[in-house]
């Protein structure tokens, strides 16, 4: 029989419009209460704009708007979560993603990850959709994200 991991990775669950999303906690550099931020009207309705943080000049993503290909209420949001890039090969430093609440910090094995079982299609920014509770989180694709963000640099 297959012995069970007893590992807990501490995690950040991060409220969104209509669902929750999940990150390890080292990928989070901080949570802010929402800035002003410099909006574009040229850029997809996923792009929310531009902040300046900690020197850096960072783009802003609606995750929902991405993944649900819909409008979403990101300007609504009164959290911004400022999320690390996990790829040191580029100059990306930062991107952030608007939120609308408090994050939590959980602790997680595998064994508390319960899929989605669905057949909708999944969006290629997200890894997977995962019961945490009784809530959905969105478990991202970062490396997807990341090459976003380098895009509308």
């Amino acid at each position: 029989m297959a012995e069970l991991s007893t590992d807990f990775i501490p995690c950040m669950l991060l409220p969104l419009q209509q669902h929750y999303l999940l990150l390890p906690n080292t990928t989070i550099a901080e949570v802010i209460p929402m800035p002003r931020i410099t909006l574009a009207d040229d850029k997809p309705s996923y792009y929310r704009g531009q902040y300046q943080w900690a020197s850096h000049k960072i783009t802003i993503l609606d995750l929902e708007n991405l993944v649900e290909n819909e409008e979403g209420h990101s300007d609504e949001a009164n959290k911004l979560c400022i999320i690390y890039s996990i790829n040191s090969d580029t100059k990306l430093q930062a991107y952030a993603l608007p939120c609308h609440g408090a994050p939590q910090l959980i602790h997680l094995n595998e064994t508390a990850l319960k899929l989605v079982d669905d057949d909708e299609k999944t969006s290629e920014f997200l890894h997977c959709r995962t019961h945490i509770g009784n809530k959905i989180a969105y478990i991202p694709n970062l490396d997807k994200l990341e090459e976003l963000v380098l895009e509308h640099r």
